[in-house]
């Protein structure tokens, strides 16, 4: 049985992917430019409608995978779903990870060199945004 999340999240999830592939084919920058390089099949340097379904199809793949492999490496009682216990363990593993990318020299503390050079990084840590942020709807957890 859907819950009522999981319902809003399948109603609103093509509207999202439908929003960000239009905010990137009009925007401007580098990102534009590889999503037109990566899905402008035909080389005429926009993306049509079919070139842009492919875009979001390609945006629901990625996201797809991504949930399921956080559910394969959090879901700990296998129940299709990251519970509190489950999301703090997921949250406590990714600022692990984000400190040993940090720590240069893996001495267990962050100089101010590392910590300004990690954070100026390509995979720096928004609050919001594509930079390793994770949603909790994203990985179908429960609020």
């Amino acid at each position: 049985m859907l819950t009522k999340l999981r319902l809003a999240l399948l109603i609103s999830a093509p509207l999202v992917a439908g929003a960000t592939t239009y905010a990137v084919a009009q925007g401007d920058g580098p990102v534009r430019k590889e999503m037109i390089q990566k899905f402008d099949k035909n080389g005429d340097g926009t993306l049509d409608d079919a070139e842009r379904a492919a875009m979001t199809a390609g945006f629901e793949a990625k996201r797809a995978a991504r949930q399921k492999e956080l559910l394969a490496k959090y879901d700990t009682n296998q129940d299709g779903t990251l519970d509190g216990a489950e999301q703090k363990a997921m949250r406590d593993g990714k600022l692990a990870e984000r400190f040993q990318a940090m720590d240069k020299n893996g001495d267990g503390t962050l100089s101010l060199d590392e910590f300004k050079a990690g954070a100026g990084a390509k995979r720096g840590f928004h609050r919001h945004g594509r930079h390793g942020h994770v949603r909790a709807h994203s990985a179908g957890m429960k609020p």
